[in-house]
């Protein structure tokens, strides 16, 4: 997020429409640079990180306006630095947040000082600069982005310590050069990864940034196996996708065009 807001559309929503609903204010605790949110929607409640205040902040699905987080987990025991993305693990009652070299696993209800109950780190992961996650519990998958090598790294998602990946994509036929939001699809066994492209702003506009999707059991320099690409996408700078299996629909929110666009796809699902 630009702004430290989080805003509610209605689902159908289309073009220049208001939020039906503003998180805002100071009692939200909310910071900018967060680039991710997550719903949960067996106890609906929205959890987002704030990386300035290292900590992670927990709402009622329902809150509004200048509302304060039901629960925070903030402290030197949580071992948070630089959070600005996590993943809800709702089969294991886990919050999964990546830092630069390490992986950390809350439990879901955590609240205060709490640290870890378990963390993926060392250098058998390749775990570098990370950017992006997106858990599976059904099949047991965490694939997080890469800044070095530059690419994706998958795990077992029950996994702890210095394990080293089930498999790692990377090469010049993915096309990655920065990751940023995952989702994953379980039905599939496939991830789906926004990717920005290299260069600078001029550059981006000419449709190079990407949506890629790959199966788990991919390895190495693999292309992705599908893709939304191209000047007609209208995307620049993608930072966060995710799936609407009932609609068939991808959506994929873009930092410079400041916007969210929906795309129908219905040969993915």
């Amino acid at each position: 997020m630009a702004n430290p807001r989080i805003a509610a559309f209605a689902s159908l929503a289309n073009k220049n429409v208001a939020p039906v609903r503003v998180i805002e204010g100071q009692k939200t605790r909310l910071a900018r640079t967060s680039h991710a949110i997550a719903y949960d929607e067996i106890h609906d409640e929205i959890v987002i990180p704030n990386p300035f205040a290292e900590a992670i902040l927990v709402y009622r699905g329902g809150a509004s306006g200048d509302e304060p987080p039901i629960r925070v987990i903030q402290g030197p025991h949580t071992m948070l630095e630089d959070n600005d993305e996590l993943a809800l693990d709702l089969k294991n009652d886990e919050i999964v947040v990546p830092l630069r070299h390490q992986i950390l696993f809350f439990p879901r209800n955590a609240n205060g000082d709490v640290a870890p109950k378990r963390v993926i780190g060392g250098l058998k992961t390749k775990l570098d600069m990370g950017r992006g996650i997106a858990v599976d519990p059904v099949n047991n998958i965490l694939v997080v982005g890469n800044s070095r090598p530059r690419g994706l790294l998958v795990f077992n998602l029950s996994d702890q310590g210095d394990v080293v990946p089930r498999a790692i994509i990377s090469g010049p036929n993915t096309g990655i050069y920065s990751t940023q939001g995952f989702t994953a699809n379980p039905a599939r066994k496939e991830v789906f990864c926004s990717i920005e492209a290299r260069g600078s702003q001029e550059t981006r506009e000419l449709g190079n940034s990407f949506v890629g999707v790959w199966n788990y059991t991919d390895s190495g320099d693999v292309p992705p196996k599908a893709i939304i690409k191209g000047k007609d996408t209208l995307l620049i700078a993608p930072r966060g996708v995710i799936l609407n299996p009932p609609l068939k629909e991808v959506y994929v929110i873009d930092k410079m065009q400041n916007a969210l666009f929906a795309f129908r796809w219905p040969e993915i699902f």
